[in-house]
């Protein structure tokens, strides 16, 4: 499999082991200061911690102007790097880098006691409104956004056209429910597609569950007193997940999600026809599927569209380095930085100047047949209105939303009905003992 570039799913059993831990966790006001950066505390190196590949042209101009080497601690995959921060905040910060990538999914967790973490210098203008909100605690800002991700749907129209369901991303648009699209007419298209095909609508209905998550206002938490909603009323969660976890039964799912040792071999023996595919994805999608043609990204998504992923660096006040580290975060995060990010790793930027960028948005990707990926993301962002911004996470949210996931990979490796399945998740929940929402 060749996954090499950004993976933010997170571990259940790390999962749950946070959930321990940030249920009774405390927290402050307000990001700890960070130094000025000068000639006088200039360090020979600084370090940052991430799980994608970077523009070597970025790193190798903050050496240029600044006269500092960049060394990227890399990790495999976002779970891997979440656990080596979360250690490390446990425990005085040791080994941690001078920066840290977070994952949006985690971005709660990771900032419960904000005095861990730097206070950063606003920057007008920069970025989107709701990420800069996102990356504040308590309006102070915490952490500098990369990228956004907008939700779209790859599909290989050889294979949808073979089925007798469309040959172009208008059609498919049409087939999974046009401007109406809701999860109902995605899944229904896949019962359809599967009822002629000897291969797979999806790859993972988990994947496409956790992008429908998103969607919602107030997923697992209640936003007032951040404790976790009874998993056994939570209605609109239960509703959701039988939707997905029936389309499981009826077949439409290979049950291979990204980060599966079998995902990359999927794309190359041709399991399924679509994947859900937020921005950041559509690279990565590229790398696995190499030398298999016929995938395009729709401009159509169920429910109008949202955002799944996108993360912030952040600076750990327990670093020596702390002021340049700024002055580093700062300079990976600016607009020129954000279309170097695009071109290496399919990022879609979150700097408003990025986005309007021709560089951007008139971009061709010859893999989905030259399809200019930045406009048509750019368009989901839009259309995606509010939504893009997604739900409250609490401290809790990557937690339980793993074992939700969990519940749908159940179904989807036959080891459970979906009543079933539902019943082991709310009993799982129950065992964590929460003090949960009234």
């Amino acid at each position: 499999m060749r996954i090499t570039r950004r993976f933010g799913a997170v571990a259940a059993t790390a999962a749950i082991a946070a959930l321990a831990l940030t249920s009774c966790s405390g927290g402050g006001s307000g990001g700890g200061g960070g130094e000025e950066a000068t000639d006088d505390n200039k360090p020979a190196e600084l370090t940052v911690a991430a799980w994608m590949d970077f523009p070597p042209e970025l790193l190798a101009s903050f050496e240029d102007e600044y006269g500092i080497k960049v060394v990227v601690n890399s990790f495999p995959d976002g779970a891997s790097a979440q656990t080596v921060l979360r250690n490390g905040l446990s425990s005085d910060g040791a080994g941690l880098s001078d920066v840290h990538l977070i994952e949006l999914d985690w971005w709660t967790e990771m900032m419960a006691v904000p005095e861990d973490w730097v206070e950063l210098p606003e920057i007008p203008d920069r970025w989107l409104d709701w990420k800069v909100t996102q990356g504040s605690v308590d309006g102070v800002i915490t952490g500098y956004g990369t990228d956004i991700g907008p939700l779209g749907i790859a599909f290989n129209q050889d294979m949808t056209g073979a089925a007798g369901l469309s040959s172009d991303p208008e059609a498919f648009g049409e087939v999974i429910g046009g401007d109406a699209a809701t999860w109902e007419s995605f899944l229904d298209a896949g019962r359809e597609y599967v009822a002629v095909s000897d291969n797979y609508f999806i790859d993972s209905l988990s994947s496409a569950f956790q992008a429908a998550i998103n969607l919602l206002p107030d997923a697992f938490e209640d936003p007032e007193s951040g404790k976790p909603y009874n998993l056994a009323d939570n209605a609109p969660i239960e509703e959701l997940f039988m939707t997905f976890a029936e389309a499981a039964e009826d077949g439409i799912s290979a049950g291979i999600p990204i980060g599966h040792a079998d995902w990359g071999a999927g794309f190359q023996n041709q399991q399924w026809a679509t994947v859900v595919t937020p921005a950041w994805m559509a690279g990565i999608i590229a790398e696995n599927a190499d030398g298999i043609p016929g995938w395009r990204v729709s401009s159509t998504f169920p429910d109008g569209g949202g955002n799944w992923g996108g993360s912030f660096f952040a600076v750990p006040s327990t670093g020596e380095n702390t002021g340049w580290a700024v002055k580093l975060a700062d300079y990976l995060t600016s607009a020129k930085a954000a279309v170097q990010w695009f071109h290496e790793t399919g990022q879609f930027p979150s700097q408003l100047e990025a986005i309007e960028s021709p560089d951007i948005a008139e971009t061709e990707n010859p893999f989905f047949g030259d399809q200019q990926l930045g406009q048509i993301y750019g368009e989901l962002a839009a259309s995606a209105g509010d939504a893009a911004a997604g739900g409250f996470r609490g401290e809790n949210f990557a937690g339980i939303q793993t074992l939700v996931t969990d519940g749908i990979r159940l179904v989807e490796s036959g080891g459970a009905t979906a009543q079933e399945a539902w019943d082991s998740v709310v009993s799982d929940f129950e065992a964590l003992g929460f003090d949960t929402a009234s």
